[in-house]
């Protein structure tokens, strides 16, 4: 692998992250901090109309929908308004709003949907003709026939994919505008939460969406947040320090393990962003989601193994486009497990999970290769799809396994290389780290749209303490003491063999820069993407 400067005309962190951006000063520091939504106000003023009805509210199973769903419960709670909440059971239900649950809703009602509802057509056509009003507020591209543009038949559609302003709020972003214009007043409580979806949901991080993650990170550091929340942050050992990494890799995984690994338990993280302050219940439903995040770790860990074994080669290669089931495989972590198969092998990748004769599965795909578009060529092949360019779900008979895996191989026609040349932004030098750190920290949150930047760094590996890390596969190396100044540490995740049997005396690496925080001590940390001895 051979590592190049993106750009060598490009000196600065700032210059960096804009270009990459691909946005002017102005644009990525005051974007327009509030655009318009089509139909928000219609939305709000039909709701105060017909605010007398009992009112549903329908989620979604994954961190958005039910950090969406808690934000609407809480902020209908300030006007004295109750709402039934209602989270579709993943395993069993399936995705969104449907005419099954439509059928458990007496009418004359209110259904509001979040983060779903948008490709409902058929449920919300049962439920008009039920009697019952809807708003749906979704943030998913709508339905398209004939190259028309299909809507449900709601009463009101709050969806940016339907208009030409800003298109990038996810579910809970939506949820948290639409409050804030009905209810107003100190909002910072439910910020955090939209804040938390908006990272966990992958939503691009310029715009507006840059400045409500921002300010939804320091209204969590300064103390805010729903009580199930806050108890939740407090098993955290950087509490008052979180940043958008947390809400991505701590938060939003927590939030969606119990909807991986059980069929209802969604509705349980539910219950918890819902309690009141003092409620008796919160450790103990706090230490279940915890346990269930931590199971969720070793499972997708185990399984990853699993899928590895059943795909190489003698030589350890495997086959593009990588396509492989089991009835081992646990449905709920199916699209860890194909995330980790296309990042590893830089390869579209499907993982499946058989029962009962059928085979779910879900893919993840890499630049150049959409999914969507793949899957749609031989859509004859499944019974049910959906998705977009990076990822999907599908279903097909377990009999028809070898001819979908031969289908999607031709339909995808020749894969891009494996690139040769990994890109970095910046070199650096461990002396203007410090310095550095409070460039990036200016131009946080990073993420979707906003990368981090890449830094090229070398040194001798005798000035630093290796360890292996976690499980043994991940390692560290520690400098050794800097007379009091914040310690600076380079971990590589799932490195530990290669550095290993590489063992260097000088390193060449690459990667990002973090600020670590532990039970308040700051440190510097170097996360790798990938190193080379000199």
């Amino acid at each position: 692998m051979n590592y190049k400067q993106r750009n060598a005309a490009v000196t600065t962190v700032e210059e960096c992250v804009l270009m990459r951006a691909g946005l002017g000063r102005q644009d990525f520091f005051c974007p327009e901090e509030e655009p318009e939504i089509p139909n928000l106000k219609e939305a709000v003023a039909f709701f105060r109309a017909n605010m007398q009805l009992p009112v549903t509210v329908i989620g979604d199973y994954d961190a958005d929908g039910i950090c969406g769903t808690a934000i609407l419960y809480h902020g209908l709670k300030r006007m004295q308004k109750e709402a039934r909440l209602r989270i579709p059971k993943r395993f069993s239900e399936g995705y969104g709003l449907s005419e099954k649950i439509i059928d458990e809703i007496e009418a004359p009602g209110l259904v509001i949907t979040v983060d779903n509802g948008i490709a409902a057509l058929d449920a919300i056509k049962k439920a008009k003709e039920k009697g019952l009003s809807v708003i749906v507020i979704d943030h998913h591209e709508p339905v398209c026939r004939d190259n028309k543009v299909v809507l449900p038949c709601a009463d009101v559609v709050v969806d940016p994919k339907t208009g030409n302003s800003y298109r990038d709020y996810c579910g809970a972003g939506l949820a948290y505008r639409f409050v804030k214009e009905l209810v107003g007043g100190d909002m910072n409580n439910l910020l955090v939460l939209a804040a938390v979806a908006t990272v966990a949901d992958v939503m691009p991080l310029t715009g507006a969406n840059r400045i409500l993650v921002r300010r939804g990170i320091e209204a969590l550091n300064k103390g805010y947040g729903v009580p199930g929340l806050k108890a939740l942050a407090g098993n955290n050992k950087k509490e008052g320090h979180f940043d958008e990494g947390d809400f991505g890799f701590w938060f939003g995984p927590i939030f969606n393990a119990y909807g991986r690994l059980e069929d209802g338990g969604a509705a349980k993280v539910l219950r918890l962003l819902t309690m009141g302050y003092n409620d008796p219940k919160m450790p103990g439903c706090v230490r279940m989601l915890m346990e269930m995040n931590e199971r969720r770790k070793t499972l997708a860990k185990e399984q990853a193994e699993l899928a590895e074994a059943l795909i190489q080669d003698m030589d350890g290669n495997a086959e593009r486009p990588i396509v492989v089931g089991d009835s081992l495989f646990d449905p709920g972590i199916v699209g860890i497990i194909a995330g980790k198969l296309a990042e590893k092998y830089y390869s579209p990748a499907i993982v499946f999970s058989e029962k009962d004769g059928m085979l779910k599965g879900s893919g993840r795909s890499i630049p150049g290769v959409s999914l969507k578009e793949t899957l749609d060529r031989i859509s004859g092949l499944m019974l049910s799809y959906g998705g977009h360019s990076g990822a999907a779900g599908l279903t097909i008979h377990a009999e028809d396994f070898l001819k979908f895996k031969s289908a999607f191989a031709k339909s995808i026609g020749r894969l891009p290389d494996v690139p040769d040349v990994m890109y970095y932004d910046l070199d650096l030098k461990r002396h203007e780290i410090p310095y550095v750190m409070e460039q990036q920290r200016s131009l946080a949150p990073f993420g979707e749209g906003n990368p981090k930047p890449v830094f090229r760094i070398v040194f001798n590996t005798a000035d630093f303490i290796y360890a292996r890390m976690g499980d043994g596969t991940h390692f560290s190396l520690t400098e050794r003491s800097q007379d009091g100044a914040p310690a600076f540490s380079v971990v590589g995740f799932g490195m530990a063999g290669m550095y290993e049997k590489m063992n260097p005396e000088r390193i060449e690496c690459l990667g990002c820069l973090n600020e670590n925080w532990y039970n308040d001590r700051l440190s510097y940390q170097f996360e790798l993407a990938a190193f080379t001895g000199l």
